[in-house]
């Protein structure tokens, strides 16, 4: 099983996927075999840490296999490229078309 990460705007499959991964209000982990998803608020608090590198520590406690998002900047993707989690941006649309998409490229032969 994948477990999947979608940087959302809200914290359902029909909310949009965030388009920057740092200021994400909602991560949403999803099995994309059945749907199953659990939403959480990312929560960033005040420190001189980047947006980025905030979200990226609150992604890796879910401890997802990828995450996807609109996009993310330098910070936050070497920050994910350090923990070990990949990330394939460019997604838009709502997380359900994100994961759709996932499935489409990923997980159908």
């Amino acid at each position: 099983m994948v477990r999947l990460l979608v940087t959302a705007e809200g914290p359902t499959l029909d909310d949009l996927v965030e388009e920057d991964f740092g200021h994400a209000r909602y991560l949403l982990i999803v099995d994309p075999e059945t749907w199953e998803f659990e939403a959480h608020e990312n929560i960033k608090k005040q420190t001189d840490m980047g947006h980025g590198i905030m979200t990226a520590e609150n992604v890796a406690k879910l401890k997802p296999d990828v995450v996807l998002t609109g996009y993310a900047g330098e910070h936050g993707r070497m920050k994910m490229e350090d923990l070990g989690i990949r990330m394939i941006m460019d997604e838009e649309g709502t997380v359900r078309d994100a994961v759709n998409g996932y499935i489409r490229r990923h997980l159908k032969k």
